[in-house]
């Protein structure tokens, strides 16, 4: 937009300076300059909200002052119906609605008003105006109105899918996918808020019997209660995550390898005693073995989950229902 207006504005300047009143070839080229330091504070900036409204005036102004002495035989009035469109499309409907009611009430001020030394223009010839400019304020809030609904509908199903893709539907909790582009990034972006950082990684013992014995739907239901269990035991600030069946994945921030040892004994001693019902008088226990490992660099997230994984299939073959850590492994 900045571009067009000063290739616009420049053109002018070239083709009608000597046409055009003094008044407006000052405009003109003060208007020019503005937009081009508009255009460089944007590229140092980045500041694209304040330097499109600073624009937008900038045009109104310049708009006004068409209007005002007249232009080139007085065909001023034309360039007024591009103005809504631009401020609607750049702005927004809420603040394009602001800059097109100003333009409409200085412009109508401007031909109906008190003479303040402005050009005349016909009677018909401003009714003509008036009402088309109407009709094209009108039509262009009605279509960005429209546009940003349909914007913000788009918008929303994205969100709605890219949270999907990230969330196990079952559960609710995050998926493996959520771990490795959002978590890792942050750990990699702000690793003192986060390390020194301990891995869990746990398995439902026997998961694949509970399943075979009672059912797939109950199953579920020892996944769903097993979520629970996890809110139960751990801090809202420790992120927990569906790794893939059976097996879940709990990173503990700030948290050392010590300490993490203590939080999953207490967690496997929680889940052990839970018991989940079946059937009318009759509930099921379970248990889990829990893997972990530390990790104080964020690049080494994946050889720490392969760690815990390594002591988590340990866990398995000391006969379940087991946490296995190393302190060695705390670097």
């Amino acid at each position: 937009m900045a571009f067009f207006a000063i290739a616009l504005i420049t053109t002018l300047l070239i083709l009608n300076y000597q046409v055009y009143a003094l008044p407006l070839t000052v405009m003109l080229l003060i208007s020019d300059i503005a937009i081009v330091g508009c255009l460089l504070y944007y590229f140092r900036t980045g500041n694209l909200t304040a330097i499109a409204c600073i624009i937008l005036l900038i045009i109104m102004l310049l708009c006004i002052s068409l209007v005002y002495t007249g232009g080139k035989e007085n065909t001023a009035l034309y360039w007024l119906m591009f103005y809504p469109v631009v401020a609607y499309v750049t702005l927004g409907l809420k603040v394009g609605s602001v800059f097109v009611a100003i333009m409409y009430l200085s412009t109508t001020l401007l031909l109906f008003g008190a003479d303040v030394g402005q050009v005349s223009y016909g009677h018909v010839e401003m009714t003509r105006f008036l009402a088309s400019f109407t009709l094209v304020i009108l039509f262009s809030g009605i279509s960005e109105f429209f546009r940003q609904k349909s914007h913000q509908k788009i918008a929303d199903i994205t969100l709605i899918e890219k949270r999907d893709a990230l969330t196990d539907p079952l559960t609710g909790l995050a998926n493996r996918r959520y771990i490795y582009e959002h978590i890792c990034p942050r750990l990699e972006s702000d690793a003192q808020s986060h390390l020194p950082m301990s891995i869990l990684l746990i398995d439902l013992d026997n998961f694949k019997l509970v399943n075979d014995t009672y059912g797939h739907d109950f199953g579920d239901q020892v996944l769903i209660a097993f979520t629970s269990m996890l809110f139960d035991k751990l801090r809202t600030t420790d992120i927990k995550a569906r790794y893939g069946g059976e097996e879940f994945i709990i990173l503990l921030p700030n948290t050392e390898l010590k300490t993490a040892h203590s939080v999953a004994e207490k967690l496997c001693a929680h889940v052990a005693d839970k018991r989940i019902a079946y059937d009318v008088g009759m509930a099921v226990s379970i248990t889990c073995s829990i893997g972990i490992a530390s990790l104080n660099h964020a690049s080494q997230f994946s050889k720490a989950v392969k760690r815990a994984d390594d002591n988590l299939y340990k866990a398995k073959m000391a006969g379940r229902n087991t946490v296995v850590s190393n302190k060695q492994e705390d670097e």
